[in-house]
């Protein structure tokens, strides 16, 4: 490939990434259920082998934890569906109000700004065909959860084949690169399933501080909005600042302007919490992939796959990272993915206590 000139490889490369986004735009209805049911199959896999190893047979092992996964889900929405009650019945109102409030606030930014009404009519009108390519994106996620139905029947098989693609991926490779592949496997087993329940036990914990602060600055429905900005929250560096905005708005159009502010403050409360607290002593250093990578990644995955491939794009950064950090060759992809390399200019107590001399020496 080096003997051809620099600008054939690249368009090369180039179309070759072209070529791999259309695939996985055209592949969406069948490898997004595929891709689900990996991540959750990682994530049932320490309780299926647990079962396993007090003997009870697989199939059983794994009629159990998926079933089980089931009925945790659907309790879930239950709850939500029973909070969101009382929501659907005032709707009618809380729009009435909505709007009300939402010609006061354009009066206001009319006389403060001096933009015409005109002006701000427009850019409202922007903001509703945004909104209708943001309904068309979800309702494209929804068609996508049509085929919800594959992910236990997925997940159940995956589980129950897993050393039968064990054996299979060792037929594929030379036995000098056994052992590599094998602390892949070993390592994704560990770190994948260890990172998803430490996001699930942060996002529980997430509803608790929403739905709390929420109650105090005195927001209506706060549980239920709790539990929404803590949902958001299962997508890294984003979803907190989703879920809020969403709150926000609510309180904006049916609440007052001080409860608004309220909001901004708790945001930077329980971000505060979640980044420096909760995320590193929960879900641990697990999956150490630097900001930027994240961000970039999450709005292509929104891109590509929508809501779902925003969920699913963290934890396979995180395979990927490791399996870059075992083969000699991509270790430097490894170590750009990675927040190695950064430790000095990193934001901490201790690098503060450093900086200003109040660090006591042992």
């Amino acid at each position: 490939m080096k003997k051809y000139p620099l600008l054939l490889r690249s368009a090369i490369w180039l179309a070759f990434l072209f070529l791999t986004v259309a695939a996985l735009i055209l592949t969406q209805q069948l490898l997004v259920p595929l891709f689900l049911s990996i991540m959750l199959a990682y994530l049932l896999f320490p309780y299926a082998d647990w079962l396993e190893k007090h003997k009870v047979p697989r199939i059983v092992t794994n009629l159990i934890v998926v079933i089980g996964f089931i009925v945790f889900l659907a309790g879930i929405i239950f709850s939500v569906s029973a909070l969101s009650a009382n929501f659907t019945e005032d709707f009618p109102k809380i729009k009435e109000q909505f709007e009300g409030n939402l010609q006061s606030i354009l009066g206001s930014i009319t006389a403060f700004t001096g933009i015409s009404s005109d002006g701000i009519d427009g850019f409202i009108r922007d903001l509703g065909e945004t909104g209708q390519y943001i309904s068309q994106l979800f309702n494209a996620t929804t068609n996508t959860l049509l085929s919800i139905g594959l992910l236990p029947v997925y997940t159940f098989l995956l589980l129950f084949y897993r050393n039968k693609f064990r054996d299979f991926i060792s037929m594929l490779i030379d036995s000098q690169q056994e052992d590599t592949v094998q602390n892949i496997i070993d390592q994704a087993s560990e770190v994948v399933p260890r990172y998803l329940k430490g996001l699930l036990i942060v996002c529980f914990i997430l509803v608790g501080l929403n739905s709390l602060g929420f109650y105090l600055i005195g927001i209506e429905y706060a549980l239920l909005f709790g539990v929404i900005a803590a949902l958001f929250n299962l997508i890294p560096y984003l979803g907190t600042v989703l879920g809020y905005g969403v709150v926000l708005l609510f309180v904006l159009g049916t609440q007052s302007p001080s409860l608004a502010i309220a909001v901004i403050i708790q945001f930077l409360i329980v971000q505060f919490i979640e980044n420096n607290i909760l995320t590193p002593n929960i879900t641990g250093s697990y999956v150490e992939i630097n900001p930027l990578v994240i961000i970039f990644s999450l709005i292509a995955a929104g891109m590509v796959w929508g809501l779902p491939g925003m969920l699913i794009i963290i934890p396979y950064l995180g395979l990927f990272k490791i399996v870059c950090e075992n083969v000699e060759s991509l270790k430097p992809v490894g170590f750009l993915l990675g927040t190695r390399g950064t430790e000095r200019h990193s934001l901490t107590i201790d690098s503060l206590q450093r900086r200003f001399g109040w660090h006591e020496d042992e």
